[in-house]
């Protein structure tokens, strides 16, 4: 996704409001050809490129060329031209749309890898709901019950206690307090609907083994980054500690 601070540093940079800062800093060519930072500066532009989204964005080889012909006047531009300062919002407008199409396109592989991940789940589900022991709730998660508990169930009101590991329906491990070795806290009302649904199924000093569709968890908009993507099921293995 498009970082919106480099972004709005980048556009700055390319409508020129960011020029007189940088108006004593051109290296000569005999230093810019023996520096040995050299390839640091290289790193600079390519990192402002990539951290903003900017390679992403279909400009035309002349496109780029004027860019980055414009990005060298303005580091020594002492003051900026007057028509230059009047393109502003030509500028402005070409980067807000150009960003805008990279969202949509962005979009769009979200949705396509949200629909591969849903027909991987469909298949997932319809052969789980063959296993014995495996039980489906009327909201859609499916639960297995690992172990037994004595103590209470935990309602949508209270705050629970507990180890769990997550992983995808590949075996790929996305979060796990069993792995940090260190039990979690939350309360039931501030986690997805699938895991608290689940926890509801056993009480404290059970397990159970919990099984949720991706509209039951995080959906086709997961935290961007991570390694839930759009569309993905997840597998839960909880033990409840303490119910508050």
């Amino acid at each position: 996704m498009i970082n919106t601070t480099i972004f709005r540093l980048t556009l700055a940079i390319l409508t020129g409001s960011f020029f007189l800062s940088f108006s004593s800093s051109k290296l000569s060519a005999e230093e810019e050809a023996t520096s040995p930072d050299q390839a640091t500066y290289e790193a600079i532009g390519m990192m402002i490129a990539h951290g903003s989204g900017l390679h992403k964005m279909d400009f035309s080889p002349a496109q780029i060329k004027a860019i980055l012909a414009g990005l060298e006047k303005g580091f020594v531009l002492r003051e900026i031209p007057e028509e230059v300062k009047q393109l502003q919002p030509k500028v402005q407008a070409i980067m807000m749309q150009k960003m805008q199409t990279v969202r949509q396109a962005q979009q769009a592989e979200m949705n396509q890898v949200a629909e591969a991940n849903k027909a991987k789940a469909k298949e997932f589900f319809a052969l789980l709901a063959t296993q014995e022991g495996v039980l489906k709730d009327p909201s859609g998660f499916y639960y297995e019950i690992l172990q037994k508990g004595e103590g209470k169930s935990p309602s949508m009101n209270d705050t629970v206690k507990l180890h769990y590991h997550g992983t995808l329906i590949d075996g790929t491990v996305f979060d796990s307090s069993v792995d940090r070795g260190q039990p979690a806290s939350f309360p039931m009302n501030g986690v997805i609907k699938g895991f608290s649904g689940g926890l509801t199924k056993t009480q404290v000093g059970g397990k159970v083994r919990i099984y949720i569709p991706s509209e039951l968890g995080y959906g086709d908009n997961p935290r961007p980054g991570g390694k839930i993507k759009p569309g993905d099921a997840l597998i839960f293995e909880c033990e409840l500690l303490e119910v508050k």
